[in-house]
């Protein structure tokens, strides 16, 4: 894969920007105990913005506290967790916190979750400290200082998600990068985006090719396709950024696997699902399989896992989101992916969580859905 890795890091327009925090509820999650200061200060960050802070003190509902903070996470956004030193009260039946439930119910719901952490905390309790090693399996945290610095970087966090929002990864054939615009009529898909001088050469070359059409996929977060490049435009503008306008002609969706069968008492989506545990926990097939076992392939590059997999925390998960969908959905073994969350690097490891739904058979029957999650380990290129 050719990675544009310079688009991680732009800015999307002001006027855009605010556009979409006034459309963003944040649910604020902490332990109330020690947190005051840090809660106020957020919350008028958030406010600041035009954004919408979402916190306990001013739900205002009549109801008990646990369904008032569940049911107004599920109707947040953005979700912000701060943790100083308390856990908080432990909540029957399992015995967590509503910071840990409040979180746990953000991540499963696909929240976009964000967790800060105070770097000077000598009396931090126990439960805590685990819990926090918990969140760090999948959230890269953010330290700070007090109540101004938190807020800023609060900040400047729902300004990064707004650039995320405006700029959405995307897969054409071996290049990814972020487009500023997607038009998707179905038959024909324009993106626009401003890339880095190689992916700018190589559409040129495909595009300039004299002697064939080249067909491409496309992935998105959304949506899986294969179509032709029918033309590309370029606009260099001051500073030297190449914006590019890609038209993609003959779209049309995955032609799925034809080799779906099961065998040795395994349905094709168990042996899909046998097949991603091997590839990203390294979980054995089954030995009754024999010779069978190339039916539990899943369709991901494994190359292109590999490479993904070093990326940086910062834009790993969309890469290895847009691999897993370009696989899973192409090849006709998932209808959609539902969720997916990647942790940060640590050593050799990331932990991974997945959840996709079984392709469609029957119009009138719900396609089920499946999911794993577990320590994806890097493995040695071949």
């Amino acid at each position: 894969m050719i990675i544009d890795a310079t688009a991680a890091a732009r800015r999307a327009d002001p006027g855009r920007v605010k556009e979409w925090l006034a459309e963003q509820r944040v649910f604020i999650s902490s332990a109330m105990g020690d947190t005051a200061a840090e809660r106020s200060a957020v919350a008028r960050q958030i406010e600041d913005l035009g954004a919408r802070a979402v916190w306990f003190e001013e739900f205002g509902r009549d109801a008990n506290a646990e369904e008032a903070y569940l049911s107004e996470l599920d109707a947040s956004t953005v979700y912000v967790g701060i943790l100083n030193e308390l856990y908080g009260r432990p909540n029957p039946p399992g015995g967590d916190s509503a910071t840990e439930i409040e979180y746990r119910r953000a991540r499963e719901s696909g929240k976009r979750v964000n967790v800060y952490v105070k770097s000077n905390a000598p009396n931090r309790e126990g439960a805590l400290s685990r819990f926090l090693d918990r969140v760090r399996f999948f959230v890269t945290t953010e330290s700070y200082v007090n109540d101004a610095d938190l807020a800023q970087r609060v900040g400047r966090r729902l300004e990064a998600l707004a650039a995320e929002a405006f700029s959405p990864w995307i897969k054409l054939g071996d290049f990814v990068f972020r487009a500023d615009e997607i038009a998707d009529a179905g038959s024909t898909i324009t993106i626009r985006a401003r890339v880095s001088e190689e992916i700018s050469h190589q559409v040129s070359a495909l595009r300039d090719n004299p002697y064939r059409r080249e067909q491409l996929s496309f992935a998105s977060r959304t949506r899986v396709a294969t179509c032709e490049l029918g033309g590309a435009k370029h606009t260099i503008r001051a500073g030297g950024a190449d914006e590019i306008t890609v038209e993609l002609t003959k779209v049309e969706p995955p032609r799925g696997d034809a080799m779906r069968v099961s065998t040795a008492g395994y349905t094709a989506d168990d042996l899909v699902e046998l097949g991603l545990r091997e590839l990203f926990f390294g979980t054995p097939t089954p030995a009754s399989l024999g010779m069978l076992k190339g039916l539990a392939e899943p369709g991901i590059n494994v190359a292109e896992l590999r490479q993904a997999f070093d990326l940086p925390n910062e834009f790993a998960e969309a890469v290895v989101r847009l691999v897993v969908t370009e696989g899973l959905v192409g090849r006709g073994h998932a209808e959609r992916l539902i969720s997916f969350a990647l942790g940060p690097r640590t050593g050799d490891v990331r932990r991974l969580a997945l959840e996709w739904q079984e392709p469609k058979v029957y119009v009138n029957v719900e396609a089920k859905r499946r999911s794993i999650e577990g320590e994806w380990r890097r493995q040695p290129s071949d």
